[in-house]
């Protein structure tokens, strides 16, 4: 059994706002790899520990330069990460190949009424909608899974993406720990750590000990016509140049994917042009 986490920073208890990366740097790394750990513990404790032949972990926060290499080499032999920026499939380099997706820190799409730091693949994109359905990256992120028909097993996220994939039916089977509950865009209640790790180390075993073949794929279907509507016009001048681009108006462009990695890539493509 081969199991990959993706691992986004939004969705970790202890952070609560951007800042934090740098201006609390000790602590935010403490946060993340606590975090990072608890899962691993919770794959060593469980019934299928001994069929697990690789764990791999991506880093998918920001430039994907936020996990200590080392740190997790100790924790697991198994372990093998993918770091840097930019990278193709960038959330989701190298899924093939897995049987079980994990989503770590995962947070609310851009939008959402207390969402803790939300926003969908970039803070220049106001929001994204993928056939209609307003998304964040744990949805298109599933639908990249669901190419390879590699079910997402378990979501660690804050409140907000609790509320937008589980109580509004987008992937409501899916086993959720919810880390914090999000009171604003840079407020938080923080759950205890020690009883956020138990949690995580019973879901991490409880999704393990299924029958993967039984885990929704996602309801999601391509071809996928994607909105996404950027925070300012220049924004929008920039990415209609790309080929397949269309503009729609003064903050919105729009194209189609056939594929989750299609469209994973054009939005990283598109959220890379807004930096400059």
């Amino acid at each position: 059994m081969n199991i990959y986490i993706s691992f986004d920073m939004e969705g970790i208890a202890g952070i609560d706002r951007f800042s934090d990366e740098i201006k609390q740097t000790k602590r935010y790394s403490d946060a993340i790899h606590a975090h990072v750990r608890a899962v691993i513990e919770g794959i060593q404790q469980s019934s299928r520990n001994d069929d697990v032949e690789h764990i791999t972990i991506v880093d998918s926060h920001a430039e994907g330069k936020n996990l200590d290499y080392l740190l997790l080499s100790e924790m697991d032999p198994r372990i093998e990460l993918i770091s840097g920026y930019p990278r193709k499939d960038f959330m989701m380099t190298a899924l093939e190949g897995h049987d079980i997706v994990f989503f770590l820190g995962y947070h609310a799409g851009s939008g959402h009424h207390h969402g803790n730091m939300n926003h969908s693949y970039s803070t220049y994109f106001h929001r994204i909608t993928v056939n209609d359905i307003k998304v964040s990256e744990a949805l298109v992120n599933q639908i990249v899974a669901k190419d390879y028909r590699i079910p997402v097993g378990l979501v660690i996220g804050d409140s907000g993406l609790y509320g937008q994939l589980v109580l509004e039916g987008y992937m409501p089977n899916v086993d959720y720990v919810i880390t914090k509950e999000s009171l604003g865009h840079n407020a938080v209640r923080h759950k205890n750590f020690a009883e956020l790790r138990r949690e995580i180390i019973e879901k991490v075993g409880n999704v393990l000990s299924k029958d993967f073949k039984t885990l929704p794929l996602g309801d999601i279907y391509a071809p996928y016509r994607v909105v996404v509507e950027t925070n300012r016009t220049l924004h929008a001048d920039k990415v209609e140049i790309v080929p397949g681009i269309s503009r729609l108006d003064g903050y919105r462009v729009g194209f189609t994917a056939q594929t989750g990695l299609e469209l994973i890539n054009t939005l990283m493509t598109l959220e890379a042009m807004c930096r400059v």
